[in-house]
């Protein structure tokens, strides 16, 4: 998927202006999801490793407050 530039004002040559990328089409989607199972795969990833890191330090904050045991 890749469109050929050409000349000093870079247009798109070789394809009309239809068949380029354009996040701006009212499909329903939200424009970090456009480009299909690439982008739900980096999404979720995404969401998955910032749920994560979020409940790791919440569970080491909670350790952290709780005072050491006397021996």
């Amino acid at each position: 998927m890749y469109y050929k530039f050409s000349g000093f004002t870079q247009r798109l040559t070789g394809a009309t202006s239809s068949a380029a990328y354009t996040p701006q089409r009212s499909d329903g989607l939200p424009v970090h999801l456009k480009l299909g199972y690439p982008d739900k795969l980096l999404y979720r990833t995404t969401m998955a490793l910032t749920i994560g890191g979020t409940i790791y330090c919440l569970v080491a904050l909670f350790i952290a407050s709780q005072p050491k045991k006397q021996k």
